[in-house]
C-alpha cells in the first residue's frame, strides 16, 4: 500500500516537473524572442534557461514514458509480431531500460561530478547542475523499468496475459 502511495506520488511529481519545465522553456524562449526583436535587448542569460530546461524536461519525460509504458519505439513492431513475441519483446526491452537507467545512474553521477566549468551567464552556476539531470533521470528510467516489470510478472504469476495496457501485443 504504501509503495503504491509512494509511487502515484512520484508519477505526479515527475509530470508536474515535466509541466513546470515546458512552462518555462515556453516562457523564456518569448521573453527572449520579445526582447531581442521588439525592444532590441536580448538577455544573455534566456537562451542558456531555455536549454537546461529543454533537457531536463526530456530526460525526466524519458523517465515517465517507461512508467506509463508509453515507449513508442517498440510499439509499432507489436501489430506485426505473433502475441506471444510481443509480450517476450516487451520483457526484454523493459530489461534494457533498467539497464540503461542504471548505467545512467553510473556514469551520469562520474560525469556531473567531473564536468569542469560554469555558466557565466547564470551567475558561474557550475555545469554539474546540468549534468546532475543525468543520475537523477537515470534513477526513475530504473525505477519505472522495474515497477513495468514487477507489473508483468505478477501478471504472469496470476496467469494473465502480458502486453499493453489497450490489448495491443497481448499474449
Amino acid at each position: 500500500m504504501f509503495a503504491r502511495a509512494l509511487d502515484f506520488l512520484l508519477g505526479k511529481a515527475i509530470t508536474l516537473a515535466c509541466a513546470v519545465m515546458l512552462a518555462a522553456m515556453v516562457a523564456f524562449t518569448l521573453y527572449t524572442v520579445f526582447m531581442r526583436a521588439v525592444m532590441n535587448d536580448p538577455p544573455f542569460w534566456g537562451d542558456t534557461l531555455t536549454l537546461i530546461a529543454n533537457v531536463w524536461l526530456v530526460m525526466l519525460a524519458f523517465a515517465l514514458s517507461i512508467r506509463e509504458r508509453e515507449s513508442f519505439a517498440m510499439q509499432m513492431i507489436y501489430d506485426y509480431v505473433p502475441a506471444r513475441a510481443a509480450g517476450i519483446l516487451e520483457t526484454l526491452w523493459n530489461l534494457l531500460f533498467v539497464a540503461v537507467g542504471l548505467m545512467m545512474v553510473v556514469y551520469g553521477y562520474q560525469v556531473a561530478d567531473r564536468i569542469p566549468g560554469a555558466y557565466w551567464e547564470l551567475g558561474n552556476a557550475p555545469k554539474r547542475w546540468l549534468m546532475i539531470v543525468l543520475p537523477v533521470s537515470g534513477a526513475l528510467v530504473m525505477l519505472a523499468g522495474l515497477r513495468v516489470l514487477a507489473e508483468d510478472f505478477k501478471a504472469l504469476r496470476r496467469g494473465e496475459r502480458l502486453g499493453r495496457r489497450d490489448g495491443v501485443g497481448e499474449i
